[in-house]
């Protein structure tokens, strides 16, 4: 390797050290929507915030054939009681809720058990 390629290559590696690279703790959590940005999203009810910040929690991928025609979508739980369907949402003033978090299939059925496959929308509620 040359002198100019070697030179390149430590100018190279210097330069991207120079980068400024987000931590971890910046970069924001795609499953969970923080009591900051329910305040900021100036919504009324949590169903309007998740509908804004994050309305993939409420896709409908539609039905389930093992299911006997079953909808895939969600359930939502109120802090660590099952709540019921995400038209739920509509119910809970957004001033009510601390965090929202998601949980995809395989990490609901961890959580929550194995009839919880679809997902999870936990609501944890700003008095638990």
């Amino acid at each position: 390797m040359s002198r100019r390629a070697v030179w390149l290559v430590v100018v190279a590696l210097l330069a991207a050290g120079c980068f400024h690279r987000a931590r971890l703790a910046d970069v924001p959590n795609g499953n969970v929507i923080t009591e900051d940005e329910i305040d900021a999203s100036h919504s009324n009810t949590i169903y309007d915030v998740i509908a804004k910040l994050r309305p993939e929690y409420l896709r409908d991928r539609g039905p389930v054939a093992l299911t006997g025609g079953a909808r895939d979508v969600a359930t939502v739980f109120l802090n660590s009681e099952e709540y019921g369907p995400i038209a739920g949402l509509r119910d809970f003033p957004a001033s009510d809720i601390e965090q929202v978090r998601y949980f995809s299939g395989i990490d609901a059925v961890t959580k929550f058990g194995k009839w919880y496959g679809t997902g999870v929308i936990q609501l944890i509620s700003r008095n638990h």
